[in-house]
């Protein structure tokens, strides 16, 4: 099967992939960013777990307000005292933020609209309800509610989150193992002279940055001349070791582009080849038990195009994510697209206040447009000039 797919189609095909996630494992809470959870964690306590003061400032009875009694402040109660007075009609507490409210006590007045004087309590004119200035027990989150549902993606204010319950430990789905393959006779590596004919080999060191920032550290990164004998070798052995083969490079159908022979020789079921986009057409998709493959094209910018659009949602897939493509929005274009031909093309561009522009240099060997993006654009559809002003779908990078 070497039709053309469509994109849709393609992501389809992934998306039906992820049947299982990766095993579940329990990580250190402080360890656990990028993790996504494996199981659904209830509240073990109230949060806050007592009542307290929102503010620096005085703790009485709202009704002596009212009445216009005379207030004596006659107590101060610092955060993390727990030997509380119970305060009478007509007594404040100089209190603090985060201190326990004393029985007595039904508002906080903050310190910038009150003055002391002689120990009694003058308070500005203004505003106030019983209940100002008052965290409530249990008014962010109540024992037994549900504070994080599985699959949810652990970020730093996830953990925060967690960390006020005095949650130690999570369980989370683990990583992919991840391994990349980089073909080609002309690549050399950085740092060794360049002769007539080579160029920088600059695949692997890309990738290997787009998973570091997944928080996934790569396997190993194997350099393979084109020889169909020795990628053949390389893609049998190293499948078996990871959860996800990527490979770059000797995949379209030129006289020494192997990898797609050698796949078939490796036994790899072909999920797809091929599909209907521009960069990146010649995209291979398989699978060999519960080992899978990608092989990119060789061009730098097709290489983390494919990765973006593709790749990566299908690793966050794995672990723990569950709505995979799910993560674009519409933007206004602030510049004419003349759209050339009837593929759906992903376009380097930048992204701000909604709106986004198309950078220069577009060419799948060109890597300056990248450098100055932060999104990938995606225009399907007949040829056709697409206006500024325009609504296009954008994919954050």
């Amino acid at each position: 099967m070497n039709k053309f797919i469509t994109v849709s189609e393609a992501r389809t095909l992934i998306s039906n992939e992820i049947r299982t996630k990766c095993p579940i494992r329990e990580k250190n809470l402080s360890d656990s960013l990028h993790s996504y959870t494996a199981k659904q964690i209830y509240a073990p306590i109230d949060v806050p777990n007592f009542t307290n003061s929102a503010m620096d400032g005085y703790a009485f009875c709202y009704q002596d307000w009212v009445d216009k009694n005379e207030i004596t402040v006659k107590y101060v109660i610092q955060a993390g005292q727990t030997d509380l007075p119970i305060l009478k009609r007509g007594e404040a507490a100089r209190i603090f933020t985060g201190a326990m409210i004393p029985i007595g006590a039904d508002i906080v007045v903050m310190q910038e609209k009150a003055v002391v004087e002689n120990n009694k309590l003058l308070i500005q004119k203004g505003e106030f309800q019983e209940g100002d200035n008052i965290r409530p027990q249990g008014s962010q989150t109540k024992m037994r509610e549900l504070v994080a549902a599985e699959n949810t993606l652990i970020t730093p204010g996830v953990i925060g989150m967690l960390a006020g319950f005095g949650i130690e430990k999570v369980h989370v789905f683990s990583s992919p193992k991840i391994g990349i393959i980089v073909t080609g006779n002309e690549l050399v590596t950085a740092g060794t002279p360049l002769k007539k004919g080579q160029i920088y080999e600059s695949n692997s060191i890309t990738l290997q940055s787009a998973l570091k920032e997944m928080d996934i550290s790569v396997e190993f990164i194997v350099k393979v001349s084109d020889d169909k004998e020795k990628t053949f070798h390389e893609i049998q052995t190293r499948i078996a070791e990871v959860d996800v083969l990527l490979l770059t490079g000797g995949i379209s159908v030129g006289d020494y582009d192997y990898v797609k022979e050698s796949l078939e020789r490796a036994e790899i079921h072909q999920l797809f080849y091929k599909i209907q986009q521009k960069p990146g057409k010649p995209l291979y998709f398989g699978k060999k038990e519960q080992h899978y493959v990608f092989a990119l094209p060789g061009n730098p910018a097709s290489v983390l195009t494919c990765f973006y659009q593709y790749v990566r949602p299908f690793i966050k897939g794995l672990k723990g994510e569950n709505h995979i493509f799910n993560s674009y929005e519409d933007a206004k274009l602030i510049n004419d697209f003349n759209k050339k031909n009837k593929l759906t093309n992903f376009l380097k561009g930048h992204l701000e206040n909604g709106e986004v522009s198309i950078t220069s240099s577009q060419e799948s060997y060109k890597m300056n447009s990248f450098s100055s993006a932060n999104c990938i654009v995606e225009i399907s559809g007949e040829e056709r000039m697409i206006r500024q002003g325009e609504k296009v779908t954008v994919w954050r990078i």
